[in-house]
């Protein structure tokens, strides 16, 4: 039997990823400024009920299915790569938080009207955000902020949090 994901062009290597994270943090440091990266880290809802309804193949389908129609959504400095067995992680380069909230809403609306597989199987994936702030020092701790995001996504499925939006800790 296939592993779940097998052929899958991930695009990049995770290492890759952290690899220019690192840099853009500490670029950000000689310039004495917080880097303009965000990530999205993307979770196909449910997918091991699809395997268990449908077989792994249709559930590769759908990860497959999934992580082209996320490489046609990125812009050209982005990276995108896979994260774990059914997420994805973006990688957004020069992009504000706005811009990021739109871009998992796009997200969010071009998976959810998708159809998946031969079955016409409709999914939908929670994401986690995360924008680097002067309390995330390494990468490590950037990669655990959207991790959290995600948990909290993941509670609600189909939509997205941002891991300590700004308002959540502005001192008043």
């Amino acid at each position: 039997m296939e592993e779940a994901g097998e052929g899958i062009n991930c695009f990049h290597r995770i290492e890759d990823i952290l690899e220019v994270v690192k840099d853009e943090i500490s670029l950000s440091k000689d310039k004495r400024s917080l880097p303009p990266v965000v990530l999205l880290l993307i979770d196909i809802d449910n997918l091991e009920r699809i395997n268990r309804w449908y077989g792994r193949s249709t559930g590769n389908e759908v990860l497959e299915t999934a992580s082209k129609i996320l490489m046609s959504m990125i812009g050209p400095r982005d990276l995108l790569t896979r994260f774990g067995g059914d997420e994805f992680l973006i990688l957004m380069r020069d992009a504000t938080l706005k811009e990021a909230k739109e871009k998992a809403r796009q997200i969010l609306s071009a998976i959810k009207t998708h159809e998946f597989a031969s079955h016409k199987i409709r999914i939908s994936v929670s994401i986690g955000i995360a924008h680097y702030f002067s309390f995330a020092f390494s990468t490590d701790e950037f990669i655990g902020c959207v991790v959290e995001a995600l948990t909290l996504a993941q509670k609600e499925a189909g939509t997205f949090k941002v891991f300590m939006e700004e308002e959540e800790w502005n001192e008043e």
